[in-house]
């Protein structure tokens, strides 16, 4: 009887244990065949039939969990990585493993602080606010006008656009009324040297978010500045602001997005001519469901404004229908279309190139499959 009773009080204690700490399991898998093709100005085309991933929903695969610490206090971690499924390579390249989030966490009353590789707060709204989701084909055109400002001046690409690594943040916590926010830093962690007359600070971040979600409303305000370094003596300033917003009327749901990028070069830039290049975007949107599908529309326009030139301009329309075979799996296809205007070269994808694209056009069929 004793025995017993002291295997029923062991029984019990595990099972508060394992109530009081989880660990899951979770990920996505999206496969599809896309097709691209450019247009340049004197009328050649490039084209690429590809099997690619991602069409629809990021692939990931990831562990996240959580340990109640008593007193309204938990501790949790996230270790998220993507996937190239169509080769099954590690998606994203370079060599870090959990590329699409690291974190550790410490969250209670107060909000969650938040430490490691995170989405930073000016890329929520460019994702949340986008019928696409800043996937495949039918992306916010805005996004690859930053990435093409800064190579076209010689600089890599700003990392910090998506995620940042090395980034501490502040969450406000959720009962607030459907006011919701967060503050983020990241380190560059670079030597700095007395006497040198400069010390990078490539890849440094700093940016909040503030926004309010109540019923079909949804609408947030974004600010980020960050460092990208090309030489010893050259480096940019990139400031992004972004204001977005969604409203479900049940029928439909609009999207809305205004958004400046300005890169401030130091020295000026040498293919510009410019200490500074702003980019000027807006979206607007729509997903209608119907049944068990959901259609998707988006029409996206960018303009940059460069001291003595013409200001390039870009206009891109995507539409889309997902139709959800259950709750976890989905066929997917998306169609988009770029018009490049004074000198303007961006493409629906990054896989093709010509010296002057005139117009560009993108296709993604799929399925994706989420557990």
């Amino acid at each position: 009887m004793k025995k017993s009773l002291v295997a029923l009080a062991a029984l019990a204690v595990a099972g508060v244990a394992s109530a009081q700490s989880s660990v899951t399991l979770f990920g996505i898998v999206d496969a599809g065949v896309s097709y691209y093709q450019n247009k340049a100005d004197g009328g050649a085309k490039t084209s690429s039939w590809q099997q690619t991933n991602s069409g629809y929903n990021s692939s990931r695969l990831g562990f996240r969990g959580t340990e109640d610490l008593g007193g309204g206090l938990a501790a949790g971690f996230w270790l998220e990585a993507a996937l190239g499924n169509d080769t099954g390579a590690a998606g994203g390249g370079g060599t870090q493993l959990f590329n699409r989030r690291s974190t550790v966490s410490l969250s209670g009353p107060f909000g969650e602080f938040r430490i490691g590789r995170d989405y930073t707060a000016t890329f929520w709204n460019d994702t949340t606010f986008d019928p696409f989701g800043t996937n495949g084909v039918g992306t916010n055109v805005i996004n690859a006008a930053h990435s093409a400002v800064l190579t076209g001046a010689g600089f890599a690409s700003d990392s910090t656009t998506v995620r940042s690594n090395n980034m501490v943040g502040y969450f406000l916590p959720a009962n607030l009324g459907g006011f919701y926010g967060q503050a983020q830093y990241a380190f560059h962690e670079n030597t700095k040297t007395d006497g040198s007359t400069f010390d990078s600070k490539a890849n440094e971040y700093a940016g909040a978010r503030f926004g309010y979600a109540n019923g079909p409303l949804d609408v947030a305000v974004a600010y980020g500045e960050t460092t990208v370094v090309s030489t010893a003596a050259q480096e940019v300033k990139v400031k992004t602001a972004n204001l977005g917003a969604s409203y479900d009327l049940g029928v439909v749901k609009l999207f809305g997005e205004l958004s400046r990028v300005t890169n401030d070069f130091s020295p000026n830039s040498v293919v510009f001519g410019s200490d500074s290049v702003d980019l000027d975007g807006a979206l607007i949107g729509v997903t209608a469901p119907i049944g068990a599908g959901l259609i998707r529309a988006s029409y996206s326009t960018v303009k940059a404004k460069v001291d003595n030139a013409a200001d390039p301009k870009a206009n891109k329309f995507a539409l889309g229908y997902v139709h959800n075979l259950s709750k976890r799996t989905a066929l997917y296809a998306t169609v988009a279309r770029i018009s490049n205007k004074d000198g303007a070269n961006i493409s629906v994808s990054g896989n093709l190139s010509t010296s002057a694209t005139k117009n560009s056009t993108g296709y993604d069929f799929g399925i994706r499959h989420a557990f």
